[in-house]
């Protein structure tokens, strides 16, 4: 067993390692957001990178991190104020059946809720626990995992700014089930308010695979930290409805990633995210970096959109 695995499985070691995550994070708060950023990117992606003129997706995720600044992406981050976003630009119909909202674990009411669900907080990425048998459910382990992801401020691990002012709530949602498998999750690169890239994510708790599609459904030679798979996957019969979401979700917006499920013939809207793996890792052919990058133009940001449903603004500016 790996030790992230024994630290999952323990409530206490997992408490602790939280709590050290929480004290480095506090001592790395007094660093700039420019430094910092500079730093991380420099140790995890093992060069340097030169801010004043980014050319790959992401060098000018880490720009967008530092100078993209709008009100509506602290909005849109926060998985549960997004819904009255989502509902407004393209309906109900698309959300989640949402079984509670709650501030502390305490509140919520195991009795009422069905035998399994998604236990998810509002304001991180990854902060999720899936329950598929209540009747077998560590909830004192779970709850632990959920006081910790509380008390934790995702922007400050890579200074991610959508997510600095969103107030922590516990967000309990049904599970969909593919037969044991969680369902297609289809996401949607959009520049300045256009789909143009499909990432299909397979089987993310299984046996994960990812490819890469352009909007016509023609795979993509890309990769990146997942394998591809191996079986060809037709076009979903939707896909258009999906890329029509998409869209109206992303206008006003120089760059987004769009989420949705597909499932049971039905599309779900998962998420929205302005920093896609916190703006680290590398596609491959290593060419695809600077490929996707040249779609975010950055001196857009500096042009007012006529048409746009959302004023974005320059930091300092």
């Amino acid at each position: 067993m790996r030790v992230k695995d024994i630290i999952k499985r323990s409530p206490i070691l997992y408490t602790a390692v939280i709590k050290a995550r929480e004290a480095r994070k506090k001592i790395s708060s007094f660093v700039p957001d420019e430094l910092y950023i500079k730093m991380q990117y420099r140790k995890q992606m093992g060069k340097k990178i030169d801010l004043s003129n980014p050319e790959t997706i992401n060098e000018k995720i880490q720009w967008f991190k530092l100078h993209w600044h709008n009100p509506m992406m602290t909005k849109c981050a926060d998985k549960y104020a997004v819904r009255s976003y989502v509902e407004e630009k393209i309906g109900s119909e698309v959300l989640n059946k949402l079984y509670g909202v709650y501030e502390k674990v305490e509140d919520i009411d195991l009795a009422a809720l069905p035998d399994s669900f998604v236990i998810k907080v509002n304001h991180g990425s990854g902060q999720n626990i899936i329950c598929k048998d209540k009747s077998k459910m560590d909830f004192n382990q779970a709850f632990s995992k959920i006081k910790g992801y509380l008390k934790s401020n995702h922007y400050f691990y890579g200074r991610e700014w959508a997510y600095k002012d969103i107030k922590p709530l516990i967000i309990i949602e049904e599970y969909l089930d593919d037969n044991g498998r969680s369902p297609a999750d289809f996401k949607i690169l959009c520049f300045h308010g256009k789909p143009e890239i499909i990432q299909l994510d397979i089987d993310r708790f299984g046996e994960h695979r990812r490819n890469y599609y352009n909007v016509d459904w023609s795979q993509m030679d890309l990769r990146f930290i997942v394998a591809n798979s191996s079986v060809e996957i037709p076009k979903p019969h939707n896909l258009d409805e999906m890329l029509c979401y998409a869209t109206l979700l992303a206008n006003g917006f120089p760059f987004v990633r769009i989420d949705f499920y597909n499932f049971a013939g039905k599309i779900y809207f998962g998420e929205m995210t302005f920093y896609p793996n916190n703006g680290i890792g590398t596609f491959y052919p290593v060419e695809n970096n600077k490929m996707i990058g040249d779609k975010l133009v950055l001196p857009y940001l500096h042009e007012k959109q006529p048409n746009s449903l959302v004023k974005g603004s320059i930091k300092g500016r």
